[in-house]
């Protein structure tokens, strides 16, 4: 019981520092004091991380040894009442860190007037007549959308409920309770204590970039724990539909596609690649204009990207640095393939591996990997959440100047402590192996 307590109260105490970020207007504005609230919730959300995957020592009321993955209603309504609290504040709150959710309503409301969103960018003359008070709020307006079929599909279900940021918000909720339900449903099955949601439910980047900014990032993520849950299940048809309905939402996932041959899942993969098609059919008539908007953000965008920053100067162009990133990744993904022992566990790694290997990394891009933690805890993926928020460091700055700088100290930090604690972790791990089978031999 005292561990219980000692959870909600902490949980409480990050909640409160993330709540109080929607009474602060324009967060860019005030960069320094929204850094500040969101790490001092980070650091409670650490400490309760911890005791959440270390668990309680005795089953409540009982005095019995805790059982992992029996299914405790207390616990888990706890988790996701305290949760709510940031959520709802932020609910109403406009996105000032980023202008990524005016372009989804943009696209969206063109979808749902039936306009190719990949025939034109919206500064294209022959889209003025869908110019009104959206139009101002949108970045990069000169290039067509980056964003996939599935992802347009859910934009323009948001702009039927009225194209503002509260409905779109409000179709995220719904995904990420989908998104919790998997998540229950997957420590059940691998009798993790039910707890570890709060690694994914109280993380403050999720928070934020989810009910604060709306990124579409959620969705992936929804789609793609229930693509693994039920490709755990055997149900190998509903995986692979899931499976492609991440990919379209959110690129990224398609990095799985190793680990998937890896276990031989050829009907997932094939239902993946069937849904994915029918999705594309009815914006094929954009014809080249379809991967306009991607190629121009995969050759031009860089961002937050550590191996990226290493390689860069020694190149003339961007381009030799993104070919030898893209060819590692690829490496990566077969080796993580090959040596994972789960599909989440793979989908884990390989989320990392494209965080390091991306020249572009934006803060909301961890949301999948986030999801996936009360799976698999990882105490530099856990930190990296975290210090991942000084990005937003210059952002006073560039609304003085119009000129965007990430200090070079920010990747340091971000990059440097979580090397630091996969290298702690790396160690410790190998140490308590030696202890293990040292005691195995003198028990023979």
């Amino acid at each position: 019981m005292k561990h219980r307590i000692l959870l909600l109260a902490l949980g409480l105490a990050a909640a409160v520092p993330l709540a109080l970020l929607a009474t602060l207007g324009d967060l860019a504005a005030r960069a320094p004091l929204m850094l500040a609230l969101w790490g001092g919730a980070h650091a409670i959300y650490l400490f309760a991380s911890w005791l959440a995957v270390r668990g309680p020592a005795h089953d409540a009321g009982t005095g019995e040894p805790s059982r992992a993955g029996e299914l405790r209603w207390g616990p888990i309504v706890g988790i996701l009442v305290v949760g709510l609290v940031p959520r709802l504040a932020l609910l109403t709150a406009p996105p000032s860190l980023s202008g990524d959710l005016y372009r989804y309503l943009w696209d969206g409301r063109l979808v749902a007037h039936g306009v190719n969103p990949y025939s034109m960018a919206p500064a294209d003359p022959g889209l003025a007549r869908f110019r009104d008070g959206l139009f101002p709020l949108l970045n990069h307006a000169s290039v067509p959308t980056v964003y996939p079929p599935a992802a347009q599909i859910l934009f323009a279900g948001a702009a039927l409920l009225g194209a503002t940021p509260l409905a779109w918000k409000l179709l995220l909720f719904l995904l990420e309770a989908a998104l919790v339900a998997v998540l229950i449903s997957l420590q059940k099955r691998r009798r993790l204590h039910l707890e570890r949601l709060l690694l994914y439910y109280w993380n403050p980047l999720v928070i934020v970039e989810c009910y604060g900014s709306g990124h579409v990032d959620l969705a992936a993520a929804a789609l793609l724990l229930a693509a693994i849950y039920l490709q755990e299940t055997g149900r190998r048809t509903a995986s692979g539909l899931y499976f492609g309905a991440a990919i379209v939402t959110k690129w990224i996932p398609i990095l799985l596609v190793p680990a998937l041959l890896r276990r031989r899942a050829w009907s997932v993969l094939a239902w993946a690649a069937l849904l994915a098609a029918v999705l594309y059919a009815p914006f094929l008539p954009a014809g080249a204009s379809l991967v306009e908007g991607l190629r121009i953000y995969a050759r031009h965008w860089e961002f937050n990207g550590p191996l990226y920053a290493l390689l860069r100067p020694l190149f003339r162009t961007g381009d030799s640095p993104r070919l030898i990133l893209a060819a590692g990744l690829a490496v990566a993904t077969v080796a993580i393939a090959w040596r994972a022992r789960s599909l989440s566990g793979a989908a884990l790694a390989t989320w990392a591996a494209f965080l390091l290997f991306s020249p572009t990394v934006y803060p909301w891009y961890l949301i999948p990997a986030v999801a996936l933690l009360p799976l698999h805890p990882d105490a530099g993926l856990l930190l990296f959440s975290g210090t991942v928020a000084l990005t937003y460091a210059p952002l006073a700055a560039y609304r003085a100047t119009g000129a965007w700088r990430l200090p070079g100290w920010v990747m340091v930090v971000e990059y440097g402590t979580w090397a630091a604690v996969a290298a702690g972790s790396w160690w410790l791990s190998r140490r308590s192996a030696a202890a293990a089978r040292a005691g195995h031999r003198r028990g023979c």
